[in-house]
């Protein structure tokens, strides 16, 4: 028999999260996964650089 350390997985595996998020109560809200539990904030709100218009999104798919 090999004397070799075998790597050990964790035992949850890899995941995407898949967030729950709390109700908007002011400008961020929290989020936890349901898979491992892990907590994240979110913006309730886009400021004006958070998102493209339909035309910028068809120029840059043209480029």
């Amino acid at each position: 028999m090999s004397k070799r350390s075998a790597t050990r997985m964790s035992s949850k595996p890899q995941h995407f999260h898949r967030w729950r998020i709390d109700e908007p109560n002011g400008p961020i809200s929290l989020g936890r996964c349901f898979e491992c539990g892990a907590v994240k904030e979110f913006k309730n709100w886009l400021s004006e650089g958070d998102f493209i218009t339909n035309e910028e999104h068809r120029m840059s798919r043209a480029a």
